[in-house]
């Protein structure tokens, strides 16, 4: 196998300067950039500033307008963070550590004692903190914070550059996109009467593991029969049918980027209901295609797709908003919501997301990736298009 992307060592300590320099022009003497390791969102924060994938305990990178960046992990996870971050200033907080577990071989120290720390280089006392990922916070670590510091929400200082991908993020997504496709295509091929939906997920599973992913950003979707109809679904014992409408999404996570791809799958001959609300929805990504350009409103190219569903009654079966980019997150902000002005930029990689669940049919979704570009969007992957019949 050729040598496979990773983002460079620098690219992260460039990340951090820029969060800085966001910290200096907000005002902000200390950003706390929060994870926990929930598979969906969780690791992604300090991910894309250290590298770091949080796991078991939770884990923060703390950005001071002037100084160190500092990552602070649990005591178990500290080791785990020694070999993998790419930051060199570790340390274990004593929040983070389990209540019931003795760790004589790690040296810990306390949230208000870290950050004090800082002071120095600061000039003065940590006063006004912006928290990125404030969501995720357990309560007790929120509840301390705001005792001894001024807090407030600041994600969007993050988000605004996660937006736009560099080109060492371009590579390593669409190499994501490549794995996701191998796995479809394993899960496709795994399909058969009598099958249950875990070997189908399995079956993608190992293939992307194969690839190079460290995993998956959501847990693979395989429904099949009545477990197709919901939004989300998570892969049972229950076996393919004759006649089933199966609902296979496959989202691994490669260097903690993610990958998409959905598509509904007939067992035999499908309803012709079924298929023809399928062959709506890849018309309803065509459409987004053919406005998904740089400077476009990204609401108003998302509503083209809602347009097209429309023209059959099936609007009110699309159950989510159907753009939004990918990054460290599967659905990761901006997500061209219906009150978002938000323009799509170049090198934003967005995922064009058809949806049609809890309709009378069945559910499913049409979802790939596309790399936006001056030129137009190119495709990260090449499924067949549309409903595919076993």
């Amino acid at each position: 196998m050729s040598k496979l992307p990773v983002i460079p060592v620098e690219e992260f300590a460039l990340r951090r300067q820029m969060l800085q320099q966001e910290a200096r022009d907000a005002g902000l003497d200390l950003l706390v950039i929060f994870s926990n390791d929930r598979s969906t969102a969780g690791p992604a924060h300090v991910r894309y500033v250290t590298d770091f994938a949080t796991h078991f305990e939770s884990s923060c990178c703390l950005i001071p307008a002037e100084g160190e960046s500092v990552l602070v992990t649990g005591p178990e996870a500290e080791a785990l963070a020694q070999l993998t971050a790419k930051i060199d200033n570790i340390v274990v907080a004593e929040e983070f550590k389990h209540p019931e577990q003795d760790h004589p071989f790690s040296k810990m120290s306390t949230f208000p004692e870290i950050i004090g720390k800082m002071a120095p280089a600061l000039g003065h006392k940590v006063r006004k903190v912006g928290i990125i990922g404030q969501e995720l916070m357990d309560v007790a670590l929120y509840s301390l914070l705001a005792e001894h510091y001024e807090l407030s929400s600041v994600d969007e200082l993050m988000y605004k550059h996660r937006a736009i991908k560099s080109p060492a993020e371009i590579e390593v997504i669409k190499y994501c996109f490549e794995i996701a496709e191998v796995g479809f295509e394993a899960a496709v091929e795994a399909i058969d009467v009598g099958v249950p939906e875990y070997e189908i997920a399995a079956a993608a599973e190992y293939a992307m593991r194969m690839m190079g992913t460290e995993g998956t950003g959501i847990d693979t979707i395989v429904g099949t029969g009545p477990h197709a109809a919901p939004i989300v679904v998570r892969a049972t014992h229950r076996r393919v049918e004759r006649g089933d409408l199966l609902g296979v999404t496959v989202i691994p996570r490669y260097q903690g980027y993610h990958g998409a791809v959905g598509r509904p799958i007939s067992v035999g001959r499908p309803n012709p209901e079924l298929a023809d609300a399928v062959a709506l929805a890849v018309e309803a990504q065509n459409e987004v295609l053919r406005h998904l350009k740089p400077g476009a409103i990204g609401r108003e190219v998302e509503h083209k797709a809602r347009e097209v569903m429309a023209t059959k009654g099936l609007d009110p079966y699309f159950a989510y908003v159907g753009i939004h980019t990918v990054g460290l997150v599967e659905f990761e902000p901006p997500i061209f919501h219906a009150a978002s002005d938000v323009k799509i930029e170049a090198d934003m990689i967005v995922s064009v997301d058809i949806p049609c669940f809890l309709a009378p049919f069945g559910g499913f979704r049409v979802e790939d990736g596309y790399h936006v570009t001056n030129d137009g969007p190119k495709a990260l992957n090449f499924n067949q298009a549309g409903l595919i019949q076993i």
